[in-house]
């Protein structure tokens, strides 16, 4: 897939044909397959229709790309703090979007990669 970074301007309100809710609040402040499955994550992106909060394509597990297959969600934000950016799956491209819900990235002190305790000591070699 090409990545694009989208004309100054260009929102995802002109991109998406599925609805953005910015009044959805985010599933948690960590993945949620990785929680529920006691593992770990790099970065953290969340779904802009429902919410949910899922892992990169660089950690292990992948879960934000997972979830926009299996849900057909295909608009995401970035979750980390200090971070605003949308991606359009569909295009490769990156968005400008409105503010969401809160909290809009996961706790600062969350650390990366998190979380705390159950990151492996070579967790360099598990990422893609």
């Amino acid at each position: 897939m090409s990545l694009q970074i989208a004309a100054p301007g260009r929102s995802v309100g002109a991109m998406a044909s599925e609805p953005v809710d910015p009044n959805v609040p985010p599933s948690g402040t960590g993945c949620a397959d990785c929680t529920a499955a006691g593992g770990w994550w790099l970065h953290l992106r969340r779904c802009a229709q429902c919410g949910h909060v899922g892992c990169c394509d660089t950690s292990p597990e992948q879960h934000a790309t997972a979830h926009v297959r299996s849900s057909g969600h295909p608009v995401i934000r970035s979750f980390e703090p200090g971070e605003d950016w949308f991606f359009d799956y569909r295009t490769g491209d990156f968005l400008d979007g409105p503010p969401l819900a809160p909290p809009e990235s996961h706790p600062p002190s969350q650390p990366v990669p998190g979380p705390a305790g159950r990151v492996p000591p070579d967790w360099e070699a598990h990422l893609h």
